[in-house]
C-alpha cells in the first residue's frame, strides 16, 4: 500500500522530509575543511534545482523559455554531481573520497543521451550528441546509442526496447576501432569465440623476446597428419610470461605433471600463424630454425633468416627468461650471469657483444656462457632496463645494484661483532636473493 504522508494525498511529503533534514544535528569529521564540506550539498542542491527551471509543466508554464533547454537541464544535472565529490574530498577521508567518485560514472551516459520531445526529431538529436531517441510518445525505456548501427552483435538496432550492454557497447568500440586501423593498412588479429579480442602487431621488441623465449623454452611441432603447434615449459612461478602470450595468441596453459613446470600449448590456427609471422627472422637457434621451416613449408610462408645479433636487440632478454640464470656466491659474494645452452654456436654472439666467457659445464654436459666482472654484468643491468625480461629472474636483477652497494661497504665480510649493522644488512639481503632462487 503507498504511502500517504504527512498531509492530505501526501502532497507535503516532500517538505516534510526536507524539514527533517535541516533540523538534523550538524555532524562532520574533525580532520574535515569545514567550508567546503558545508558548500558542496549546496552546490548538489542549486544546481539540481536550477535544472526544473526550463522544464514545462504545462502550455506556457516554465520558469525558464529556453531553445536549447534540453542541453541546459543536461548540462545543470551534470553539475550537481561535483557538488558531491566536493563533499568527499573535503572530508579529509579517502573512503569517503571514493564513494563520492560513483556519480560521475553517469555524467557520460547524460552527454551521450538525450529527451526527444516528438519521434520525428531523433535526425537532429542523432547529429547533435549521437543517442537515437528517448520518446515519451512511445516507449519510455527506449535507450538507443549510436554505436549499436556499426555493431555486429547487434541485428536490429531499431527495433530493440532496451539499451546495450556494456559488454557489447565495448564491442562495437573494438569493432570500429578495428575497421579503423584496418584502413590504415595495420594487421590485426581474430576476434573467435575462446580467443583474444583484436590486438594490433606488437612491436619489434616483443617478437624479439618472443623468438629468444621460444629458442631456449620452445619446440615447434608438426604431426604427421599436418597439424602444426607450438608448446613453451616455463617454471611453474613463470606464469606470467605465458599469460601475456596466451593474451595476444590464444592457446592454453597446463600444469606439467609430476614438474613444477607450466606447458603452453598453441594449436588454433589463426593464432599460431600470426604468431609465426612474428617470430619469422628472429629465431636464431639451429633446431628451432628447422622445425620452424617445416612450419612455413606447409603454409608456405617464405623462411628469414635473422639478421646478425646486436646490442639493440630484444632477444637476449626472451633467452634469458628460458635458459639464465643469476648465482652469488655465498662465500665471496661473488656475482654472475649465465646462459645454458646444448651448443655453443648460439652463445658465441654473445661474447662480442657483452664479454664472457664459454666454458662446457661438465655437471650437465651443457655448454655455459659466463660473466661475472662487474662492468660486464652493469652493462647487462643496462640492457635489461631498455628490454626487461618477463619471468620471476628479473626480481634478482634488481637486486644486483644493492648487491654491489653492499659489497663496497665490505658488509658480505664483515663480522656481526665488529659492526653488527652491517652484518644484519648483509643477511637481510641473501634472504631477499634466496626468495628469488632460480
Amino acid at each position: 500500500m503507498a504511502k500517504w504522508g504527512y498531509s492530505w494525498y501526501g502532497l507535503l511529503q516532500a517538505f516534510a522530509d526536507a524539514l527533517k533534514l535541516l533540523l538534523k544535528e550538524y555532524v562532520s569529521p574533525t580532520q574535515a575543511n569545514i567550508f567546503l564540506f558545508f558548500l558542496g550539498p549546496i552546490i548538489t542542491l542549486i544546481f539540481s534545482l536550477l535544472g526544473y527551471a526550463v522544464i514545462p509543466y504545462g502550455p506556457g508554464l516554465m520558469l525558464m523559455d529556453y531553445n536549447l533547454g534540453i542541453l541546459y537541464l543536461l548540462a545543470m544535472s551534470s553539475l550537481a554531481t561535483y557538488g558531491i565529490l566536493l563533499a568527499g574530498w573535503s572530508a579529509n577521508s579517502k573512503y569517503a573520497f571514493l564513494g563520492s567518485k560513483w556519480p560521475l560514472k553517469g555524467v557520460s551516459l547524460y552527454l551521450k543521451q538525450t529527451i526527444s520531445e516528438k519521434f520525428r526529431k531523433q535526425k537532429i538529436l542523432l547529429t547533435l550528441i549521437g543517442t537515437l531517441c528517448v520518446s515519451p510518445f512511445q516507449w519510455a525505456s527506449k535507450v538507443k546509442i549510436l554505436f549499436k548501427m556499426n555493431n555486429p552483435q547487434v541485428t536490429k538496432a531499431f527495433n530493440s526496447l532496451v539499451g546495450t550492454s556494456e559488454a557489447i557497447r565495448l564491442l562495437s568500440i573494438l569493432y570500429i576501432f578495428q575497421k579503423q586501423k584496418q584502413k590504415m593498412g595495420c594487421r590485426f588479429y581474430s576476434t573467435k569465440v575462446n580467443h583474444p579480442t583484436p590486438q594490433i602487431r606488437k612491436n619489434k621488441k616483443w617478437n624479439q623476446w618472443l623468438a629468444g623465449l621460444i629458442d631456449g623454452d620452445g619446440t615447434f611441432y608438426l604431426t604427421k597428419k599436418g597439424y602444426a603447434s607450438l608448446e613453451i615449459t616455463m617454471d611453474i612461478r613463470d606464469e606470467h610470461a605465458l599469460q601475456l602470450i596466451k593474451n595476444v595468441y590464444g592457446g592454453s596453459i597446463k600444469l606439467v605433471s609430476g614438474a613444477r613446470a607450466l606447458r603452453y600449448c598453441l594449436r588454433h590456427k589463426e593464432g599460431f600463424l600470426a604468431l609465426v609471422n612474428d617470430v619469422n627472422g628472429e629465431i636464431r637457434n639451429s633446431y628451432r630454425l628447422m622445425q620452424l621451416n617445416k612450419i612455413c613449408l606447409k603454409y608456405e610462408i617464405a623462411l628469414i633468416y635473422s639478421d646478425k645479433l646486436t646490442y639493440n636487440n630484444g632477444w637476449l632478454s626472451g633467452f634469458f627468461d628460458a635458459d639464465g640464470s643469476v648465482t652469488l656466491n655465498s662465500n665471496n659474494g661473488q656475482l654472475a650471469i649465465t646462459l645454458t645452452q646444448k651448443t655453443s654456436e648460439i652463445l658465441q654472439p654473445l661474447l662480442d657483444i657483452y664479454g664472457g666467457s664459454i666454458y662446457i659445464d661438465r655437471t650437465s654436459n651443457n655448454f655455459k656462457w659466463y660473466i661475472s666482472d662487474k662492468e660486464g654484468i652493469i652493462k647487462l643491468i643496462s640492457y635489461f632496463k631498455q628490454y626487461p625480461p618477463r619471468s620471476l629472474k628479473k626480481n634478482r636483477l634488481h637486486l644486483i645494484p644493492r648487491c654491489y652497494e653492499l659489497k663496497e661497504m665490505g658488509a658480505h665480510k664483515v663480522l656481526e661483532e665488529t659492526n653488527p649493522l652491517l652484518a644484519k644488512s648483509w643477511v637481510i639481503f641473501k634472504a631477499k636473493w634466496a626468495k628469488y632462487e632460480n
